[in-house]
């Protein structure tokens, strides 16, 4: 029995179904897409090293690099490199907590969670409760980080723009708290500031840090192309290898 001749007219259509599913499936590599991301971000230990080395860097890279786009950051304080995105100075800020912040795009996940420690001295406390230890305590952090956003208890927020000035507050009993992240706890505490033995950290919250692109048409590209492909990386493995890479 004779096969059934190909009709051509199905031909084509089956060739133009094909093409619009992988045009739709990988929007990273398809179109114009920018040749360069520059990005702002805080100086964070083994994340964002002012030499370019750490984690963050390392997943950006995993994230761009391969479809054509060069990355290039600028070390910024963590307010000033959302006022460059909203200024479209740069094209994104990195490591951003999910505050609502106008005139930026956030991207649609997370690119890794962070631990947020309480650093206080070991008098202060006979037991340590949680997030109720710090009800109504005066609790410093790094300027523009909102940890009391995400607090479920009232606190007398104090924040400072650098953590020398506020490990010495806590030191003299100005403030009773200090919060920050992980590596950044254990940076600032190897200054010898402060004598570490006297002090306890304990773990108070567990926060997702974002990208956040400039509001323009070159933004919306990327953080298209970052929302595709990032989870490919996760379903790859790469984002796990990275992490145990840098110990995270």
């Amino acid at each position: 029995m004779n096969p059934e001749p190909i009709n051509p007219f199905k031909k084509v259509i089956c060739i133009c179904l094909l093409l619009f599913l992988c045009s739709t499936s990988i929007p990273a590599i398809a179109g114009n897409n920018p040749t360069e991301i520059i990005m702002a971000s805080e100086e964070w230990t083994n994340a964002t090293n002012r030499d370019g080395t750490g984690l963050y860097w390392d997943i950006f890279r995993a994230v761009f690099e391969p479809v054509g786009i060069k990355t290039k950051f600028i070390i910024q304080s963590y307010n000033g490199s959302v006022k460059l995105v909203k200024k479209n100075r740069v094209d994104a800020a990195v490591g951003i907590y999910p505050d609502p912040i106008q005139g930026a795009l956030f991207s649609q996940y997370p690119f890794v969670k962070d631990y947020v420690l309480g650093l206080f001295k070991k008098n202060r406390l006979n037991q340590w409760n949680g997030q109720e230890s710090l009800q109504n305590k005066k609790v410093a952090w790094i300027k523009g980080y909102s940890f009391d956003e995400y607090l479920e208890i009232p606190v007398l927020k104090r924040e400072f723009p650098n953590r020398d000035i506020i490990l010495r507050r806590l030191d003299n009993d100005q403030v009773d708290f200090f919060l920050d992240t992980r590596n950044d706890m254990e940076s600032v505490l190897n200054k010898g500031i402060i004598e570490v033995s006297q002090y306890t950290v304990e773990t108070v919250l567990e926060l997702d840090r974002y990208l956040i692109f400039s509001d323009n048409q070159k933004g919306k590209k990327l953080k298209n192309i970052f929302d595709s492909r990032f989870p490919l990386l996760v379903k790859s493995g790469e984002i796990e290898r990275l992490l145990a890479k840098w110990n995270w």
